[in-house]
């Protein structure tokens, strides 16, 4: 079963348990919320200062050209609609709808804020926000927070990513940082200037760790890619950058439904005594599954939550064999984290121990007294099932890859952890102390994993591995505790 139709059988079981009242008072909410996550489009904001290329963007992304090209519009939402229309926020505060949505018509009106639907597919699985602000950067500041608290996936458009750019998005939640993209736009006219590949260079120096990733695009040549009669001249498309932004793109639009998938599905698991009586003759949730279907060209690809990893000896034989106890990843992990309680300890005026350079000790091992609730067992059991049953894919990518394996090991894990992180965010009773621990290592561990990519060392894929054990059998030791 595809990872689609399985979230889409998800999502009907658990509108179903939304509706019956079956629940138990303090689940309903959650699952409410939950639904509303699976039922809405992910939302995706297009920010950046004046000029910088974002209307542009935001025609490719949606596929059709919302916006003309010199035509002074204000902040615009635009969200799936059976016909055109548009609500426009006038400056005294009330609201005229724009049948068709007409963009000059919307001009001329000149308004705050636009609110558009339209009929475009592109717009059932997204909602696109475009900010627009004066240009000053205090205005864009202000604009862009205020879209924060209202985007899942982030663009930020650039030529150069400058002093005041780099001070607007760095006081971005770092939530949100997590699943942005610099965009690099007008590459093109960088291309024939002869300093594209400089002005890459550099912002990749300066914004690497504030964003998932930098992405230069030539964006009015991937628009053209698309043709009159519907096709797309992939070569142009792929040679623009824009077939690199499209599956960045939905690649987050995928992570972040099956992250609510998952949690749907744990959920469901639960509490399925209390739902035995919605429908007897149905069966229970089946463990979420990876298909073995190749992604399609033109929809959302149907793209599993990140396969987990096989034990060391199925990967390969590393240099050095693995030693019982932590991995070197693992210390370098350890070594961050003790920082980290450092700095919390001493103040932030105080500069916490430096590390030391012999290797640390074997882990310190969990209290001999856990007790997790059972949401969080639950929580736990769902990811270490899942990390188990998944196990051959890592073995099947190095025995596909050749040459390349260390490279594609090493991105496998990366999406593993940052899965991990994400499932565990959503997971599990926060007033668990095992959790909280849990989800620290795991969120420095996607830092680190990330830090372990841009190093490009073939021997970082097999560190990056065994810190992924290193959790599982962290999970593993909480839940025999």
């Amino acid at each position: 079963m595809s990872n689609q139709s399985l979230g889409n059988r998800v999502q009907a079981a658990l509108k179903s348990a939304v509706e019956s009242g079956l629940l138990p008072d303090d689940v309903h909410g959650k699952a409410e919320k939950l639904l509303a996550r699976l039922q809405k489009p992910v939302r995706l904001a297009i920010m950046g200062m004046p000029k910088s290329g974002k209307s542009a963007l935001l025609n490719l992304l949606v596929g059709s050209d919302v916006l003309p090209e010199g035509l002074s519009l204000p902040t615009m939402q635009l969200s799936h609609g059976e016909t055109p229309s548009a609500t426009c926020t006038l400056p005294d505060g009330s609201k005229q709808v724009v049948a068709g949505a007409d963009p000059l018509a919307i001009a001329a009106l000149t308004p705050v804020f636009v609110d558009m639907q339209l009929p475009l597919p592109a717009l059932a699985k997204i909602t696109v926000l475009e900010v627009v602000a004066p240009d000053d950067p205090a205005a864009v500041h202000k604009a862009s927070q205020w879209a924060a608290k209202r985007s899942d996936v982030a663009l930020w458009c650039t030529q150069g990513f400058g002093d005041a750019e780099r001070g607007i998005w760095g006081a971005m939640p770092d939530t949100l940082k997590d699943h942005a993209f610099l965009m690099i736009t007008k590459a093109d006219e960088l291309q024939d200037e002869g300093i594209l590949d400089n002005t890459v260079a550099s912002v990749q120096s300066i914004a690497k760790d504030e964003f998932n990733q930098v992405l230069p695009i030539a964006t009015l040549s991937a628009i053209a890619s698309r043709q009159a009669d519907g096709t797309v001249n992939k070569d142009k498309m792929r040679g623009s950058g824009g077939l690199a932004l499209i599956s960045a793109v939905l690649k987050q639009v995928e992570m972040g439904r099956q992250s609510a998938v998952d949690s749907a599905d744990v959920l469901l698991h639960q509490h399925a005594d209390a739902l035995a009586a919605l429908n007897a003759s149905e069966e229970a949730p089946e463990p979420i599954a990876v298909s073995d279907e190749e992604p399609q060209a033109a929809p959302v690809p149907e793209q599993a939550a990140p396969e987990p990893t096989p034990e060391p000896e199925q990967v390969a034989a590393p240099e050095e064999p693995f030693k019982p106890g932590e991995s070197p990843a693992m210390r370098r992990l350890r070594a961050i984290a003790e920082k980290k309680s450092a700095a919390k300890q001493t103040g932030p005026d105080s500069q916490p121990e430096p590390a030391p350079a012999a290797p640390m000790a074997a882990p310190t091992p969990a209290p001999a007294q856990i007790t997790l609730s059972d949401t969080t067992r639950q929580a736990y059991k769902h990811v270490v099932a899942y990390l188990e049953e998944q196990g051959d894919v890592l073995t099947q990518t190095l025995a596909a890859s050749g040459k390349d394996a260390p490279s594609a090991i090493m991105a496998l894990t990366v999406e593993q952890i940052q899965w991990l992180t994400d499932y565990l965010n959503e997971n599990g009773d926060d007033s668990d102390p095992s959790l909280q621990r849990v989800r620290d290592t795991a969120f420095d561990s996607a830092d680190m994993v990330q830090l372990m990519q841009m190093e490009k060392r073939d021997s970082a894929a097999l560190e990056a591995v065994s810190l992924l054990l290193q959790i599982k059998k962290e999970l593993q030791a909480d839940l025999a505790a």
